[in-house]
């Protein structure tokens, strides 16, 4: 069996009709074009192509650049060029011509392509052919990363273009589906997902041989998400029982190792990307690694470009709340990095290579790696892991949907289960302050992770909590070009 590392870490990224192809760090075992599956090591290549995407830089930047800078938790920053393409942004007026807004849109679709044309080509194939890999099973990959591609897209731009069949040349374009169509189609892709994945008790060698694939339990803590934003709350208790019910998951005691290289992969973990140096792949689009960091770590300084600096609110919604510990783990400050690079090179580092355009005293700790831990000469392949789902968000998913359904004692249990953690006092409130206090546990648990700013307009709380923002500044513009294409007949953006 191919190691782990190159379907995890997506090392070989297949070519396939509709997407572009990039150089592989070993040879291709077989044809990977779209069509007809002839063995199947090639079908494992295009599964590794459909998952591929996920590890894109174009696809996940959104997670801080909308999730976290749109929010009141950071701003833009990097250089003066960097921070003067968000300032529109930052005040909910958005260009539809914004780069990482066409970035968000071609790149999510390109994955869901991918899937689309692996499920029909998978589906076509008999099982006949396959003794090392279960067919079934990775048709069930390619429907929930399916399924994660157009959650993306719904919560950012609203109702979109579903397609979930494989496009022809001359294939009819499609208007705007209705949010809750797209929300029917991740459902089913994510039930579809569940009743075939394996959970990781049922993976023999699985860190060695699987870790960063998707199973069952990330189906399950998917379909946690997905039915909060639906406001399903009866099935995201029904998913978070069904995943504690594998007993395959728990909280590390550590909070901040689980964002360290020593963390990957723990306990708490349900899906994460592996990242890892690429011997031959270092461009910027054509990488192996975690380009977060490399966007996220001090400019100057490091060989970081400073972007998304966490807020001087966020640092006081810590300080407010009490919390050391997650502060400590979500925020670097200036001080404390300048300190750690003269340790490693000496007082003289900062007359070399001052910090510059700091914009608030504070990075994003959970993307720095320290001098030694990250990549100099190649800045792109930084190798610390993307987190996509962990186990803290399945608790807090159900936190909320019991105090939403009238269950505020076993909301409390899986609430307190977190603060815990972080050393804190059991919440005891009811009611309407419960869910306040949920929502502010979900602001401290998740800083900088990308989720403040869809949180906070998926409870209607924008126009409260975001200066300048406005009803209807929930859902970004699709891309220009999209218009532009589609005549303004079939999309628009008078969402």
């Amino acid at each position: 069996m191919i190691n782990y590392k190159f379907i995890a870490g997506m090392a070989m990224a297949a070519c396939v009709a509709f997407s572009s192809c990039v150089d592989l760090d070993k040879e291709p075992l077989g044809s990977v074009s779209a069509g007809e599956v002839q063995n199947e090591k090639q079908a494992f290549l295009r599964l590794v192509a459909v998952y591929s995407d996920m590890k894109d830089f174009r696809y996940t930047w959104s997670n801080v650049a909308f999730g976290d800078v749109l929010s009141d938790d950071a701003t833009y920053s990097g250089s003066d060029h960097d921070a003067s393409t968000f300032i529109l942004m930052e005040k909910y007026q958005y260009p539809a011509d914004h780069n990482e807004i066409l970035n968000k849109y071609s790149q999510t679709y390109q994955c869901i392509n991918k899937a689309n044309l692996f499920v029909r080509d998978l589906e076509q194939t008999s099982d006949d052919l396959f003794s090392e890999y279960n067919r079934k099973q990775m048709i069930g990959e390619a429907k929930f990363i399916r399924a994660y591609s157009y959650f993306e897209l719904v919560k950012t731009f609203g109702g979109v273009p579903l397609y979930t069949n494989v496009l022809e040349l001359d294939h009819k374009r499609l208007g705007r589906a209705t949010a809750e169509e797209v929300y029917a189609a991740i459902e089913q892709d994510l039930q579809d997902a569940v009743d075939v994945l394996p959970s990781k008790g049922e993976i023999k060698d699985y860190m060695k041989k699987y870790a960063g694939r998707i199973t069952k339990g990330a189906a399950l803590a998917m379909q946690t998400r997905v039915y909060l934003y639906e406001k399903k709350y009866d099935k995201v208790k029904e998913a978070a029982k069904k995943l504690y019910a594998l007993n395959e998951y728990s909280l590390v005691e550590d909070y901040q190792k689980q964002f360290l290289l020593s963390g990957e992969h723990g306990s708490e973990s349900i899906l994460e990307v592996n990242m890892y140096n690429s011997p031959t792949l270092g461009a910027w689009n054509v990488n192996n690694g975690n380009r977060h960091v490399l966007m996220c770590m001090p400019r100057n300084l490091t060989i970081g470009f400073g972007v998304a600096q966490p807020s001087k609110s966020l640092a006081e919604a810590y300080d407010k709340a009490g919390d050391e510990i997650r502060k400590h783990a979500t925020l670097l400050s200036s001080e404390e990095a300048i300190a750690i690079e003269k340790e490693a090179y000496g007082d003289d580092i900062v007359q070399k290579y001052p910090l510059t355009n700091d914009r608030t005293g504070f990075y994003n700790r959970k993307l720095y790696l320290k001098p030694g831990e990250r990549e100099e000469n190649y800045g792109n392949n930084q190798p610390l892991n993307h987190k996509l789902i962990r186990l803290a968000e399945v608790y807090l998913n159900y936190a909320e949907a019991c105090a939403k359904t009238g269950d505020e004692a076993e909301a409390k249990v899986y609430l307190n289960k977190i603060r815990k953690r972080a050393h804190l006092n059991d919440i005891t409130s009811s009611g309407e302050q419960l869910f306040e206090d949920l929502m502010n546990e979900r602001h401290l648990e998740f800083g900088m992770e990308g989720f403040r700013f869809f949180d906070v307009v998926r409870v209607g709380w924008g126009p409260k909590v975001f200066k300048g923002f406005e009803p209807g500044d929930e859902v970004l513009p699709i891309p220009q070009i999209e218009i532009d294409v589609s005549k303004g007949e079939m999309i628009q953006n008078k969402y």
